[in-house]
């Protein structure tokens, strides 16, 4: 269909444009003055960046699950620990122990880029997993700014980013993430909503 011929020729052009960007980052080598060089070297780095996640969004999309079962409990400890060790404030509070069936790698990608935004805006983060009656609910919480009422559906949409963010160049600046995790919520079941 339509979309299937816009991801591919999306696809595409982000496959192409690695290209240039790669002569660019040769050429900008020979640029004597520093700061100028450093500039150039910093805005090839944001394109690729997101070139690289527009592919691996693409990529994602299309990607056959390999389903397993797997403790979800130790997933997010981990996940929790991971942030921990490198500085942020942030726990896990949920059942030791719960067996799901489901893509351990996605679901991992999922958590990790709702914590990325959590630990960004907020100093504190608690990741909860809790058993509602026919599912489980994994929640990321932060005490950032939050996300007004508006963006809130906005933000789901690929390459999409808050108000506060637009000025930003960061590593993910693309706005890949929440699309990337409510795409594999809903390839399990599931959905992505924020509050």
């Amino acid at each position: 269909g339509l979309e299937d011929d816009q991801a591919r020729s999306f696809e595409a052009i982000s496959h192409d444009l690695r290209t240039p960007i790669t002569r660019m980052r040769l050429r900008v080598e020979f640029i004597e003055d520093g700061v100028l060089r450093g500039q150039f070297t910093r805005d090839l780095a944001h394109m690729d960046t997101m070139v690289q996640g527009a592919l691996s969004y693409l990529r994602d999309a299309n990607r056959r699950e390999k389903r397993a079962a797997f403790d979800l409990s130790s997933l997010l400890q981990t996940i929790s620990d991971e942030f921990s060790d490198i500085g942020h404030k942030i726990h896990y509070d949920g059942p030791r122990w719960i067996v799901v069936t489901g893509d351990a790698q996605q679901l991992e990608r999922a958590v990790t880029n709702l914590v990325e935004n959590a630990v960004r805006y907020g100093t504190q983060t608690i990741v909860r997993l809790g058993e509602e009656a026919e599912s489980l609910l994994i929640e990321v919480a932060d005490d950032g700014p939050g996300i007004t009422e508006n963006d809130r559906q906005r933000l789901l949409e690929p390459f999409m980013r808050g108000d506060e963010a637009r000025g930003r160049i960061d590593s993910e600046g693309f706005g890949l993430g929440l699309a990337i995790a409510q795409s594999i919520a809903a390839a399990h079941g599931g959905s992505l909503t924020l509050h």
